[in-house]
Parts: structure tokens; sequence; C-alpha cells
């Protein structure tokens, strides 16, 4: 992907190539099988994928921002609008969430109806965490580069 001037999807796309993709992937991956292992059986799985997206998303939009290797102009974009930074993970990890949420809900105790409200409460909850979490890293870490 080229990156060009007056382009206005050039800064999310250059935000996005800045993130550590093979950490990001390893953290995710075994924070989701630990959460497998610790809930297992047919209700775990859920909690586990939901496990590994957010910190798959933790790791990638903290790392994206104190790693040095990315594009100087992702995380100059990045550190001047931290908060918009960390909404694409923030929906990235909260989406992921509210559907894992509702799917186990379903499973464990086929509340169709009324676990769609606390699946999105659930997302809602974790997409703000990590909504502020990386916004306030990203705010941080920004002005000391």
């Amino acid at each position: 992907m080229t990156l060009e001037r007056g382009n206005a999807f050039t800064p999310v796309a250059s935000a996005t190539m800045i993130w550590p993709w093979g950490a990001s992937l390893l953290g995710g991956t075994v924070t989701g099988a630990l959460s497998f292992l610790m809930n297992f059986g047919l209700a775990g799985i859920p909690t586990a994928v939901s496990t590994g997206i957010f910190f798959f998303a933790l790791i990638g939009g903290v790392g994206g921002v104190l790693s040095k290797k990315g594009d100087r102009r992702g995380r100059r974009w990045a550190a001047a609008y931290p908060f918009r930074y960390a909404t694409a993970p923030a929906l990235l990890g909260g989406g992921a969430t509210a559907v894992m949420t509702y799917i186990a809900s379903v499973i464990g105790s086929f509340a169709i109806f009324s676990g769609l409200f606390g699946a999105l409460f659930a997302g809602l909850g974790v997409g703000l965490v990590l909504w502020v979490l990386i916004g306030v890293v990203a705010m941080v870490a920004g002005n000391k580069n």
C-alpha cells in the first residue's frame, strides 16, 4: 500500500501499518489458549476467542505507538489524535466480545433474547476499556516522541 498526500485514508492506513502484527498474534494466541485451558469445555471456546482478540487489540494498539519500527507519519498521527487511533482496536475488541458473549449465553443457557443485552453491555465495556487504555498510552507516549 502506498501512502500519498491528500488522501483522507493515509493517516489511518499509516497508523495501522505500525502495528506489531507478530507480537499481537502471538499475545492473542497465547492468552486465548490459556483462557481455554482455564475454562475447558464448550462454553470456554467463546471466552477464549474473546480473550485472545482483546489481547490482540491491546498489544497491537499499544505496541504500534511504542514501537520504533513503524512509519514515522503513522506514529505522529497517533500522537496527534490518540483517541482516534484507539478507536479501531476498541471497536475490534468490543465487537468481538459482544459477539462471543452472546454466543456463550446461547450455548450455556439458551438465552437468545436476554443474552443480547448482556452481550451488548459487555462489548461496550470492553471497548471502552480498550479505548481509554490505548488512548492514554498513545497520548503519553506520543508527547515523548
